[in-house]
């Protein structure tokens, strides 16, 4: 079957507009909230495409990078997780499935690295596309990928992250995430934040907060422990030790990160619940985190 364009939408993309992204809100007793005025400063670089063909096809990328100005150990290490994630996620596919393609990173041209992935995601797509029109076959594809500053103090900056991607089907997939550096020396904080030995009570930290998230509808009071553990969906798989079930529930499998109330974190989709339950997540406040929290967790917040 001929594959015939029908429409396509306007290409944008938006130079390295200068920011410096701070934040706080949370009580100075309690979390060092205060930008200092040599924070690092980012710009915001992006690729929006569209096109319809036999189904609609849309790439989307939108990552926040340290200025090129930026330099230092956090500045490294910021770029180089950034540039790995846009790397894997240019494309709505991973693992073995994912395509091959390279692009030499140079500092100050970020545009120039995010549009070269983002433009083979768009092609890739379309190729997808074309080859499923051939066998009589219309599924839409879309890939929207994003990366931003969601909060920064004198001691770290927090990056969240969201990705939507769409291959066909019934339903899209939907990851979500964040991460947190370190800014003395660019360490990535997640589980380093916690005392791994209390592990018990971290678990009945997370518990305690799922039981608010399958309440679902606002103002309704949690669940009980028995009525959640009826709405998750567990295994305990031996060849994978983050799903063993010591503590009735695994620790998610995305690290946990800082946000402004306190340590947040997320499950992603099928991996505790069905499709329906979304993205079981919640944030720990800073001081029901206080006693499990590690010297490094304790210094990086100042509790």
């Amino acid at each position: 079957m001929a594959v015939a364009a029908l429409a396509v939408a306007a290409l944008s993309f938006q130079s390295c507009d200068f920011m410096k992204k701070g934040g706080g809100g949370a009580d100075s007793t309690s979390v060092d909230s205060l930008v200092s005025a040599d924070s690092i400063a980012f710009c915001t670089v992006m690729y929006e495409d569209t096109l319809t063909l036999e189904a609609s096809i849309s790439e989307k990328m939108k990552v926040d990078f340290p200025v090129p100005e930026a330099e230092g150990i956090l500045a490294d290490s910021l770029r180089a997780y950034l540039t790995d994630r846009i790397a894997h996620r240019f494309f709505p596919s991973w693992g073995e499935d994912a395509p091959e393609f390279s692009f030499e990173y140079k500092v100050g041209e970020e545009q120039e690295y995010l549009s070269a992935y983002a433009a083979e995601g768009m092609k890739q797509m379309v190729d997808a596309v074309k080859s499923m029109a051939e066998e009589g076959f219309s599924a839409g594809y879309e890939n929207d990928y994003t990366a931003s500053v969601a909060l920064q103090t004198r001691k770290y900056v927090t990056l969240e992250e969201s990705h939507s991607l769409y291959t066909g089907g019934a339903h899209g997939a939907f990851i979500a995430s964040g991460v947190t550096f370190r800014k003395s020396d660019g360490k990535r904080m997640g589980w380093d934040l916690f005392d791994m030995s209390k592990k018990a009570q971290i678990v009945a930290l997370i518990k305690d907060e799922l039981r608010g998230y399958f309440a679902f509808a606002e103002g309704q009071p949690p669940v009980s422990e028995e009525e959640l553990m009826e709405q998750l969906q567990l295994w305990d798989d031996p060849d994978t030790p983050e799903n063993e079930l010591e503590f009735g529930i695994p620790l998610p499998a995305s690290e946990p990160y800082v946000v402004r109330d306190g340590i947040a974190f997320v499950y992603q989709q099928y991996e505790i619940a069905s499709y329906a339950c979304g993205l079981p997540s919640g944030t720990l406040s800073f001081e029901k985190v206080r006693e499990v929290l590690s010297e490094e967790g304790r210094a990086l917040l100042g509790l």
